[in-house]
């Protein structure tokens, strides 16, 4: 994973609010899941990072919108659309190097 300092301060602040109210629930708002990671695997460690500390993931625009429900079909669905982004990524990377505009 590459370093990404605005992210760890972010969650740094997101895990003191959670230490210090421990009833409540602490939202990490992400605008969309690819502002998150560059490929599934980054999506899917974040997102549980995220979990282990306690803190809701919540995704207001994109594919999944609303929050990321860390189990069952919620996990399935983020995978899903982890892998999705992933490939659009990918797509636009290779039309960018080869010289058309997306």
């Amino acid at each position: 994973m590459r370093v990404r300092p605005q992210f760890e301060a972010a969650h740094t602040l997101a895990r003191e609010v959670k230490a210090h109210a421990p009833h409540c629930r602490v939202l990490f708002t992400v605008y969309e899941m690819k502002r998150l990671g560059r490929d599934a695997a980054e999506l899917t460690a974040l997102a549980d990072r995220l979990t282990a500390h306690g803190l809701v993931l919540e995704m207001p625009a994109g594919p999944l919108p609303g929050i990321y429900g860390p189990s069952g079909p919620g996990r399935m669905l983020f995978g899903f659309f982890a892998a999705m982004a992933e490939t659009e990524r990918e797509s636009i990377r290779e039309a960018t190097s080869a010289g058309c505009g997306h």
